[in-house]
């Protein structure tokens, strides 16, 4: 007679309980996250990076893998040589990420929306991994259900999550992978996510680095792996920009090492990564100046990322360990993007360790979690953390509800952004698909899906694969948005200017076809439709006298 199959245990009540509250952190997370980021294109609040991950991912269904004019925009060849920028441009010489090339077939199904959708979706399945992690290390569960909320309510977490795609998207997930076969000793896991973290970014494989040292410190007789893992994310990270990247551009060399680390290279013109990694090891007193200047800035950006987890982090030395090389990059970099914000994407290079690192931490000390004081005490570090993001408005994606500007006062209500952003889109549906448009920032999200698209004012020519230069077929110009943001923020005020004088001197005939609600269409060689043209002519000149009305 066969035996009849032992029914699975029950879980006790509490477990239960602390699992659904997990499940319903993750899912709100998810859909807000969604919601937001589908209103962020809708309304326009997306934008350069946007466009450039969707364009250079769309080239890879059209057999151009990683191309982006976009991308070559911002290349030296036209930022320092004063090119303009060209078709076959590979953005794998700014930044090396093969691991993109996962999301071609989802753009090719899903278009505009399939980025947001692999984000949120990421960021998500990184929380859920976290608490899969917590669960098998820690024996209560609702320490481990604390753990996951903290990374659901986590300012680095939500900021970068609600702004514009990032490679380093990937980065959680991967690593917390990698970290859970570590744990449970299963190797295709490790070798699997081993060799994914180091193709998100070249720089991503100093990660790698951050585990051996965990492992050399926590695990000695594990030391083989420490030393493969090291080889494998410090050799890829030297191969990679040494060797790699610059098959394809200077951009690295030339922009990106002068510009972040520009401060140890004696205004060298450029340098590679292991000459400026030489350099900075030969200065000291100047590597302590940078580690710790400014110290306000450096201790609101440790206590933002430590916040949701009571600040365990920065008394743990498994944080420490695994944080500690991408925390040291981001501390010694400079550059136009603060690589200290925490709303920004390289917020996400310390995340991982960070949360890795308490979750070691908790495992050691798990009767302090006993104490309900200390409980109440944490629920309120991680309702800061969602306050403080909140009234930070990262990425303007909650432009809706925060003024993107207190003095002098810029708010813009919801139904207003709608109409805006639907008046827009009507509009850009005239330019016909695969044309060559030149477009202002709020636009460029959903026109990327082509092979020429480039930044307006910044210019009006590309070259194309023979080597000749050409006038873009089109241009899209949003002058409301930028006249609304203009009184706050200088960035927005230097652009409308510069699309004025730019629109006034075009280097060949265009005329206006088309003008909603201060955005208009501009085709080469074909004539103005008067409405258009008078409308457009009437809206420049209400701008000039707002901006003459408060010069700088």
């Amino acid at each position: 007679m066969q035996e009849k199959p032992r029914p699975l245990p029950l879980k006790p009540p509490e477990q239960v309980q602390a699992e659904r509250t997990v499940l319903v952190a993750a899912a709100l997370f998810a859909l807000t996250g969604l919601l937001l980021q589908w209103w962020r294109l809708q309304v326009l609040t997306a934008s350069y990076d946007q466009g450039i991950f969707l364009q250079t991912i769309w080239s890879g269904l059209h057999g151009h893998p990683f191309e982006s004019t976009l991308s070559s925009q911002l290349s030296t060849n036209v930022i320092h040589a004063g090119e303009p920028p060209s078709l076959g441009y590979h953005r794998l010489g700014q930044h090396f990420t093969p691991a993109l090339l996962l999301w071609v077939p989802l753009v090719g199904l899903l278009g505009i929306w399939a980025l947001p959708l692999v984000q949120v979706g990421l960021m998500t399945a990184a929380g859920l991994v976290l608490h899969r992690i917590a669960r098998e290390r820690l024996e209560d569960p609702w320490l481990a259900a604390f753990l996951a909320c903290s990374f659901f309510g986590a300012n680095a977490v939500i900021g970068p999550t609600l702004g514009n795609f990032t490679d380093l998207s990937q980065l959680p997930l991967a690593v917390l992978l990698l970290w859970y076969g570590l744990q449970r000793r299963n190797w295709w896991l490790v070798a699997l996510a081993a060799l994914a973290v180091p193709m998100i970014r070249e720089d991503t494989g100093v990660l790698l680095v951050g585990v051996s040292l965990w492992i050399l410190v926590r695990q000695r007789q594990r030391w083989p792996l420490a030393l493969g893992l090291a080889v494998m994310g410090l050799g890829w990270v030297l191969l990679v920009t040494n060797v790699l990247m610059p098959l394809f551009s200077d951009d690295n060399s030339r922009r990106f090492m002068v510009e972040n680390f520009g401060q140890y290279l004696d205004d060298a013109e450029q340098a590679s990564s292991l000459e400026v990694l030489l350099k900075a090891l030969g200065q000291p007193l100047v590597v302590l100046r940078e580690l710790i200047w400014p110290p306000g800035e450096t201790l609101r950006y440790l206590l933002a990322q430590g916040l949701p987890l009571m600040l365990v982090p920065l008394i743990s030395l498994d944080s420490w360990l695994l944080m500690g090389l991408p925390l040291l990059g981001l501390l010694l970099a400079q550059g136009s993007n603060n690589p200290l914000s925490i709303n920004l994407r390289y917020a996400l290079l310390v995340v991982p360790g960070l949360f890795a690192g308490a979750i070691e931490w908790w495992s050691r000390h798990p009767q302090t979690f006993a104490r309900r004081r200390l409980r109440r005490v944490w629920s309120g570090c991680i309702a800061l953390s969602l306050l403080f993001t909140l009234l930070a408005n990262p990425n303007r994606s909650l432009s809706f509800l925060i003024p993107d500007s207190i003095d002098p006062w810029v708010y813009s209500s919801p139904p207003r952004q709608w109409s805006h952003g639907a008046n827009a889109r009507d509009l850009l549906r005239l330019i016909p698909d695969g044309a060559s448009v030149a477009a202002t920032t709020p636009l460029i999200p959903h026109l990327a899906q082509r092979p020429v698209l480039i930044r307006f004012p910044n210019g009006v020519i590309y070259r194309d694969r023979q080597g000749r230069d050409n006038a873009v077929d089109w241009i899209a110009v949003d002058l409301d948005w930028l006249r609304r943001y203009e009184v706050a923020f200088p960035s927005d005020r230097e652009a409308l200017e510069n699309s004025l004088e730019a629109l006034s001197s075009l280097p060949e005939p265009y005329g206006v076809r088309a003008f909603s609600d201060g955005v208009v269409l501009l085709q080469r060689n074909q004539p103005d439709v008067m409405p258009a043209r008078r409308q457009l002519e009437e809206l420049i000149g209400s701008i000039q006298q707002q901006l003459n009305s408060h010069p700088d």
